[in-house]
């Protein structure tokens, strides 16, 4: 048995040559693709203009336009353009259902090593589209050497797998951790020839390279394993043999499995052979059998390296670009119809050589990527391509394949652009210029409409006081005419405390021009609260207003970090509001409310105090909660507001770190609260 299987390794190895020769192939169609978009201007262009942005444009531009056509014409599946945060910012399907534009790729090998500074190919199942492809990255430098960004082209190896399954070979191709990706049968894909260790399971979690499906082992069977192959039990298929060829370049195995009942019954057919011949004519049946095998053998070879030969010769003249097979003094030996088409050779006998066809010719080139120069057409038209010189071995001489690419469009649309930014850029210092002008007026206009509403500011915040003072003269007059002296001379002493607020107001005029916090202490919270019930209990009684102040029930008091004069003119705003909302209707009512508040992490940030003003009023609607908060926004009647006062009470709140806030609700009232943190 291990001789059968040994011999068949030998003809299974001839095979796989043929397989990694497709293989191959269609990998080196696009190798050079990534290379030539990462040095276009265009897209490094476009990788400089949104380096700092870590999302997708809201439009899409003509860098996705142009991946999109290039896309079309190379017959890849798609091609994208990732940031160096890995966010795809153009993309050739962007207009897709499964585009993917926005997507952040970061998480993917070949965008780390791309950004590395190294070319990768990498085999995966698309995060976005959920279609498994081989990814082509390389990096976008700019002129400085900066890595700006990575270039992905992905193709879809599904017609390569196809060809397998019609050639009826059961045909794998494993990474290097030993798991299946690419399969003549789609449901051995994603399966592993080896136990996986927990590095690489969490590996492929956090990569999602085969997605999020778990990949399995096969189960190895103890019996028939060799170092040259390996035994399988693949379920209703019975044990596999499975044999392995390393695929130059990369760090894959290609691999062909038979089954081992096809052995058994090879080696049950030989066995009855011999027994039937070996009684009368061994000697005869040996050199019978050995005959036999030997003419199979080379039936068997031959027929291998036509099917080879074919297959070779199918690829070649199938591919989109001009293929010249060269010998070592680099003489062609072959041209496909594509490099007939584009050098418009008509003669089936005379090859031209590539130093008539390509200008510059350099067979240094050889091995380096991808390089520009000019074609020369038979009738001695040129036209500009790209070309790639690479060396393959035929048996033991030396050969190369020269590919060539008519990139006529490709230029063209270069400079075209090229022409576009010259023009886009007069027109930017052109608007430019215009901007500037326009915002040297607004910014005048803005002087004066800050000057109109720090004088509206100031009046309103002045006439409070104004008003108290007028009530404590009246009220002296009354106390007078009664000679209620002791009376009257509290009333003065208030009138002085009120004189010497204005006199700090109008020193403190940058509360409502610029930065209004002229300083921060520990201060009584009750404080501010009491001034402002005595300063308008006469407006209390006048509207006949019950105000109810309600305290925790732990404490009387609290400290807060505040301003205490900014402290005191917000309370009063606030209530001086509630009054006006509830003046004219039955059962008038206000609620003051003092409670504390939990920490916002423990351990980390002081507890806060709640400072909440609830009046029984109309309340107010959606539309107009959110605009309570604006300068010169009134709910009340024509003459009866400025509506600053709440706009200023929620500036003054800001500045010393506070937080005032309004719910309401129509019919039922509404409440302001104001949140500072405590000192104790």
């Amino acid at each position: 048995m291990r001789r059968e299987i040994g011999l068949a390794k030998t003809a299974s190895l001839q095979r796989l040559g043929v397989y990694k020769t497709s293989l191959l192939a269609t990998i080196d169609r696009y190798q050079y693709l990534p290379q030539v978009l990462a040095s276009d201007p265009r897209v490094v262009a476009a990788l400089r203009n949104s380096s700092d942005q870590k999302v997708v444009p809201a439009e899409p531009s003509s860098i996705s336009f142009l991946l999109k056509n290039i896309n079309r014409q190379a017959g890849s599946d798609e091609i994208f353009l990732l940031n160096s945060a890995g966010v795809t910012n153009y993309t050739s399907n962007y207009d897709t259902a499964t585009s993917f534009a926005g997507s952040n790729y970061g998480f993917r090998p070949y965008f780390r090593d791309a950004m590395a500074g190294v070319s990768d190919v990498y085999f995966a199942v698309g995060a976005t589209s959920g279609r498994p492809g081989l990814f082509l990255s390389a990096p976008v430098l700019s002129e400085s050497g900066q890595t700006l960004g990575v270039i992905v082209i992905k193709i879809n190896l599904r017609i390569l797998e196809q060809s397998w399954q019609v050639s009826g070979d059961s045909v794998w191709v494993t990474d290097e951790k030993g798991i299946i990706f690419l399969a003549s049968t789609e449901k051995w894909r994603y399966f592993s020839m080896q136990p996986l260790s927990v590095g690489t399971q969490s590996e492929l979690a956090q990569t999602l390279q085969y997605g999020k499906r778990s990949v399995e082992p096969l189960q190895r069977l103890v019996d028939w394993q060799a170092d040259d192959w390996s035994t399988f039990n693949l379920k209703r298929s019975g044990p596999q043999v499975v044999f392995a060829s390393p695929i130059e370049s990369y760090a894959w195995h290609m691999h062909l499995r038979m089954p081992l009942a096809q052995f058994r019954a090879q080696l049950r057919r030989k066995q009855g052979l011999i027994i039937l011949f070996y009684a009368g004519i061994a000697i005869g049946s040996l050199f019978y059998r050995e005959r036999r095998r030997r003419t199979h053998a080379q039936n068997a070879l031959a027929q291998l390296t036509a099917e080879r030969e074919s297959h070779q010769r199918a690829i070649i003249q199938n591919t989109d670009v001009g293929l010249l097979n060269l010998n070592a003094q680099f003489e062609p030996l072959f041209l496909n119809e594509q490099a007939r088409t584009l050098f418009k050779l008509e003669n089936e006998k005379g090859f031209n050589t590539p130093a008539d066809l390509i200008q510059p010719w350099d067979p240094e080139k050889a091995g380096v990527g991808a390089c520009r120069a000019e074609g020369v057409r038979s009738d001695g038209s040129r036209f500009p391509v790209m070309y790639t010189l690479n060396a393959i071995r035929a048996g033991e001489q030396r050969e190369f394949i020269l590919t060539v690419q008519d990139v006529t469009e490709l230029t063209v649309a270069q400079q075209a652009l090229q022409e576009a930014n010259r023009v886009l850029e007069h027109r930017v210092e052109e608007r430019t210029r215009e901007l500037e002008d326009a915002q040297a007026a607004l910014a005048q206009n803005q002087k004066l409409a800050a000057l109109g509403r720090m004088s509206a500011a100031i009046a309103h915040e002045i006439n409070q006081p104004i008003t108290a003072l007028s009530n404590y003269v009246a009220s002296s007059q009354v106390l007078l005419a009664r000679k209620r002296f002791d009376s009257v001379s509290e009333n003065f002493l208030k009138i002085e405390a009120l004189l010497e607020r204005l006199s700090k107001l109008s020193r403190q005029l940058r509360i409502f021009a610029g930065k209004r916090n002229s300083g921060s202490a520990s201060v009584s919270l009750q404080a501010p609260v009491r001034y402002a019930l005595e300063l308008l209990g006469p407006r209390f009684a006048t509207e006949q207003v019950e105000c109810e102040l309600l305290l925790s029930q732990n404490r009387l008091d609290y400290l807060v970090q505040a301003n205490a004069m900014v402290l005191e003119q917000i309370v009063v705003n606030l209530l001086t509001n509630a009054i006006d909302a509830v003046t004219g209707q039955e059962d008038s009512r206000i609620e003051i409310r003092l409670t504390e508040l939990p920490a916002l992490r423990q351990g980390k940030l002081p507890k806060r105090i709640s400072l909440s003003i609830e009046d029984n009023g109309h309340g107010m609607s959606e539309d107009q909660l959110g605009h309570v908060f604006e300068p010169f926004f009134t709910t009340k009647p024509m003459g009866k507001g400025l509506g600053l006062g709440l706009a200023i009470s929620y500036s003054l709140a800001r500045d010393i770190g506070a937080d005032l806030t309004v719910s309401s609700c129509i019919g039922r009232g509404t409440c302001f609260t104001l949140i500072l943190p405590t000192t104790n």
